[in-house]
Order: C-alpha cells, then structure tokens, then sequence
C-alpha cells in the first residue's frame, strides 16, 4: 500500500498499536474492493467463476474434456454440495452427459411412434388417405402399402417418380370385389 506524504504524516502521529490497527483496516478494505472489483467483472461477463476454470491443469491421466461437459457436471456435483439434489439425481445427470440422453420409457414409445408416423409407408397411406377421403377401410390402405414396398423390395417398382396414384387406383380395380364383399361384411 502506498500512503500519499500527507497520510504518511497522519500516520506517524499514530501510537504504534494504532498503526497495526489501521495498516489492517487498510489491507481488508483492499481485499474486499479486489472482490467487489471482480464480481463487477463477473456481472459483466469479463470473468467466468466455471467448474472448467477450478480444474487442476496438472496430473497424471487427466483426460482432455471439452469446457462444456466439465461445467455440465461441476453444476451437478455443486447441486449435489448445496443439498439441492441427492445422490442419485447427480449420478444420473452425469451419467446422461456421459452416455447421452436417457429416456423414460414412455417418452421412447412415444419417439418410436413418431419415427413410424414418417416412414415411406405411412407417408403413402397418409397421402391416399387425403386423397381418397377415407373411402377405402384402413386395412385396404396398408394392403397397398405393404405391395408396394414388397415390390420395391424385390426390384419390381422403383419408388423414385413413381405415380402413386395411379398405382393405387390399379390395385382398388384389382381387388374391388374383395373391397365391395368386406363393405357388405361391415
């Protein structure tokens, strides 16, 4: 700390216990405007208090981890710390960052649900379905469907360019008199 000559002066006048005193008092409120300074800085964004920041750069087999992944679990393990989280919640929060995502299993029927909604397939039997009005049973609509991909299988149909449509309205003349028995049936 460096005194101006005017507080120098001051502090000569001082008893040697005022002094320590005083010298101190000094070096506390130094130390906190250092910290009032830096968590200014942080507000601001200039510095960054990160898991990533506190890691030991030095050891031995210590892996090469991207920033991210290492803030990722040292919020984790902070949770864990302040109670806000147990043990088993932190384990399968770093597990999910480590392993990926892990899904409830109703939430992987509904995404297996959703990636069958948009198979070549469905897309066929949606697209008739719209263009038809629904006038053929549901089973009729798959019947096709599963024709056509068992010929595109084989190397019969190519499905690129391909006149849906017009296939279709040939497999309903086909197969209209299965279709008018199972209507009758109904």
């Amino acid at each position: 700390m460096e005194l101006s000559a005017q507080q120098q002066q001051r502090m000569d006048k001082l008893s040697n216990d005022d002094q320590l005193k005083l010298k101190a008092i000094m070096q506390m409120m130094a130390k906190e405007k250092d910290a009032i300074e830096k968590d200014a800085r942080k507000a601001k964004g200039m510095i960054e208090d990160r898991p990533y920041d506190r890691r030991n750069a030095k050891g031995i087999g210590q892996l090469n981890v991207q920033p991210a992944v290492v803030d990722e679990i040292g919020f984790h393990i902070d949770a864990y710390k302040e109670g806000t989280i147990n043990v088993d919640d932190m384990i399968q929060a770093i597990e999910e960052i480590l392993y990926g995502r892990v899904k409830a299993p109703g939430q992987r029927f509904e995404e297996q649900q959703k990636t069958q909604l948009n198979t070549v397939e469905n897309l066929i039997i949606r697209h008739l379905k719209g263009i038809y009005s629904n006038a053929y049973p549901d089973d009729f609509y798959q019947s096709f469907a599963d024709q056509l991909m068992n010929n595109a299988e084989a190397g019969l149909v190519d499905l690129d360019g391909l006149d849906v449509e017009s296939e279709f309205d040939n497999f309903a003349a086909d197969n209209r008199d299965s279709v008018s028995l199972r209507e009758m049936l109904d």
